[in-house]
């Protein structure tokens, strides 16, 4: 009954991400912009409903609330490809990423189509142009969100962050918003056990995924919002690391 399970997920989880497909070629030309607000969200929702994830959202303030007190430039540690899900289910934000994931299939496609900014390594004015991008983007009232780690982690402690992503929130002359990200168990416990790291491949870690027949909960939880007026990208995004490692080590017991 167990392999009859997976399977099940697993055929539903390929038939909804056939369907964003569908919608990314198709539909997405022809709807403005609140209809895709609307449609990345569910897409969102839906994806990790099927896998049994549940998102969590925590506010340290009110202003924390980018769906309601943005533009912000979220800064957040990185666990999973989940976490860009997570994101949009509570509000849909353009992301910046590294450009292996374009080349992925069918994700690479939703990707681009809605909006997600590229990193071409090994190019001369990679970071400068996704960065000139960013800035745009919060222009036009859409918060952007990065990892600036660059990599995942387990979400015990965050890596070391690359302080150039924090350059968009200053160029557009708007808040950074630190971001604590964690998976758990359902009865609240921490788990690294979603966490995509290491040699995992993107099967490897959904078979991860489909073994736990209770699922597990993404918490996010946002800091309070930081002016970046008269700050530096090195001192912002340090503290932004400081508070981002003390929330994750505090869910650890």
């Amino acid at each position: 009954m167990d392999s009859l399970r997976k399977a099940w997920v697993l055929a539903r989880l390929v038939a909804h991400l056939l369907g964003g497909l569908l919608l990314a070629l198709l539909a997405w030309p022809l709807i403005g912009t609140p209809q895709r607000k609307r449609t990345e969200q569910w897409f969102a929702k839906k994806l990790l409903s099927i896998l049994k994830v549940q998102v969590q959202a925590s506010y340290e303030s009110t202003q924390a609330n980018y769906a309601l007190h943005g533009p912000y430039l979220l800064y957040s540690n990185h666990v999973s490809w989940l976490d860009i899900f997570a994101f949009n289910a509570v509000e849909p934000v353009t992301f910046i990423a590294k450009a292996e994931i374009s080349k992925w299939p069918i994700g690479g496609t939703l990707a681009k189509r809605s909006g997600t900014l590229f990193i071409e390594r090994g190019k001369r004015h990679a970071v400068r142009d996704v960065i000139q991008a960013a800035v745009q983007v919060i222009k036009t009232g859409r918060s952007v969100a990065v990892f600036p780690e660059g990599t995942t982690g387990t979400g015990q402690t965050p890596l070391n962050f690359h302080s150039n992503f924090v350059q968009p929130a200053i160029m557009a002359g708007v808040p950074l918003l630190p971001v604590s990200l964690q998976y758990c168990s359902t009865d609240g416990r921490f788990s690294e056990e979603p966490a995509f790291v290491g040699e995992q491949t993107l099967m490897q870690n959904i078979a991860v995924l489909l073994n736990s027949p209770k699922g597990y909960v993404v918490k996010l939880h946002f800091h309070h919002p930081m002016p970046t007026e008269g700050q530096t990208r090195h001192d912002l995004s340090d503290l932004a690391y400081t508070q981002i490692a003390a929330h994750l080590a505090g869910n650890l017991d």
